[in-house]
C-alpha cells in the first residue's frame, strides 16, 4: 500500500482542515467521496468529504480500491481481502471516538474506547429532563449509590435498595429512563458524566475546543437525536454525602465542573452504554 497514516483521534482530527477528496470504491460498486484518515492491514478509517465527523471504519475486505486526490491509487487484491475478511470475521468491529454506533438495536455516539476500539462507551442520542427521585425530600436517604467511576454498579445498588424497601423504579425517574432503554443502558457515575463534558470540549476544559462540541451536536442531530446542553447540569447516579442530594456535572468548560443538589430537582439525563 502507498500510505499508512498514523492513528488519528477525534481531538486531532477536529483541528484538521479536511480538503483532500479521495474516491473509495467498494467491491459492491458503491463509490464514496471521502477523506482517508488511516489505513491498516484490516480496515480503512475515513470521513465523508468536507466533514470531520463521524469517523467511519470499513474492512479492507469490502474495498476494491482508493483513488487519492493526487491521482495515486491503492488497490486491494482478492487475496488481501480474503485474509482480512477472515481476521475480522464474526462481530468484531472497530470504533473511534466520535463514531456513530448502531448495533443490535443499540444506538449512540462513542465517547471512549478500549481494546483498540473493539469496546468502549456510548451516550444515547436523546436525553430526558427529570428528577433523580420523586420521594418526598424529608424521607430521602442513601440508596448505596456510592461508586464514582462505574454507573452500572450504582444501578445495581439502586435495584437492590428498591427491592429491599418494596419500592419501584418509578420513584427514581433518572435511573428508570436509562434502564427503560434496554439491557445494558445505565445512569452514569459522576466521573463518567465529567468525562463526557471533557470529551466534547476537545479533551480539555482549560483549553476547550468549542468546534468539537459543535461537531458532536451536529452528529447527534444528524442521527435524529438532541444536542448536548452547555447550560444545564446532567445527573449522575452517584449520591452525595448529604443523603438528600445527588451529584451532577455539565458539558461547559466553566468551573466548577461537578456539584450536588436535591434529588428532587429536575435536571438533564443522558444514558450510557458499554459495548
Amino acid at each position: 500500500m502507498r500510505r499508512t497514516i498514523a492513528f488519528i483521534t477525534l481531538f486531532i482530527a477536529s483541528t484538521l482542515t479536511l480538503t483532500a477528496q479521495d474516491l473509495l470504491v467498494k467491491r459492491n460498486g458503491e463509490r464514496l467521496k471521502v477523506t482517508t484518515l488511516e489505513i491498516t492491514t484490516q480496515c480503512v478509517k475515513y470521513v465523508r468529504y468536507n466533514t470531520k465527523l463521524p469517523v467511519y471504519t470499513l474492512p479492507i475486505a469490502e474495498i476494491e480500491y482508493i483513488e487519492y486526490s493526487d491521482g495515486n491509487r491503492d488497490t486491494f487484491n482478492k487475496s488481501t481481502a480474503t485474509e482480512t475478511k477472515q481476521s475480522v470475521s464474526g462481530n468484531y468491529e472497530i470504533y473511534d471516538i466520535g463514531s456513530y454506533y448502531n448495533k443490535n438495536g443499540v444506538e449512540g455516539i462513542v465517547i471512549a474506547t478500549t481494546d483498540g476500539g473493539a469496546h468502549g462507551t456510548i451516550i444515547s442520542i436523546d436525553e430526558a429532563e427529570c428528577a433523580w427521585s420523586t420521594i418526598e425530600r424529608k424521607k430521602l436517604t442513601h440508596c448505596g449509590c456510592t461508586d464514582k467511576i462505574d454507573g452500572r454498579k450504582n444501578m445495581e445498588a439502586l435495584g437492590n435498595y428498591i427491592a429491599q424497601q418494596g419500592l419501584s423504579w418509578d420513584s427514581f425517574p433518572a435511573a428508570k429512563w436509562c434502564r427503560d432503554k434496554g439491557e445494558g443502558w445505565y445512569l452514569p457515575a459522576i466521573n463518567e458524566v465529567w468525562m463526557l463534558g471533557t470529551v466534547v470540549n476537545g479533551g480539555s476544559r482549560s483549553k476547550p475546543r468549542r468546534e468539537v462540541r459543535k461537531q458532536y451536536n451536529a452528529l447527534l442531530k444528524e442521527c435524529g437525536g438532541k444536542a448536548l446542553s452547555a447550560l444545564m447540569y446532567y445527573y449522575s447516579s452517584t449520591e452525595a454525602e448529604e443523603k438528600r442530594n445527588a451529584t451532577y456535572s455539565h458539558c461547559s468548560p466553566d468551573t466548577p465542573h461537578t456539584g450536588e443538589g436535591s434529588k428532587n430537582d429536575r435536571l438533564f439525563v443522558r444514558a450510557f452504554y458499554r459495548f
